[in-house]
């Protein structure tokens, strides 16, 4: 149960991390698509925190950084909805 709920929460950090990232390189494409690579270009952040902060050993460190993202991230999808829905 605890597994799904880090998942969750790293979930919500790779969206918010995705989303602010193209609203920057890429904000006048279709909501849906602009979500999509939203979620790939936060995974690839994720993972690639999360394999740093595992080689110099502090993976916890990692995981603490990004699980504090996911409040943000809950606030960037609903920021993108309302934006969606206004469109």
């Amino acid at each position: 149960m605890t597994g799904f709920f880090v998942g969750v929460l790293l979930a919500l950090a790779a969206v918010s991390l995705g989303l602010r990232t193209t609203s920057v390189l890429i904000p006048r494409v279709h909501p849906f698509a602009r979500l999509l690579v939203s979620v790939i270009i936060g995974t690839a952040f994720m993972m690639a925190t999360l394999q740093v902060s595992d080689r110099y050993q502090v993976h916890d460190l990692g995981l603490g950084l990004l699980v504090s993202l996911s409040p943000v991230g809950v606030f960037d999808l609903v920021k993108w909805w309302y934006r969606y829905r206004r469109a």
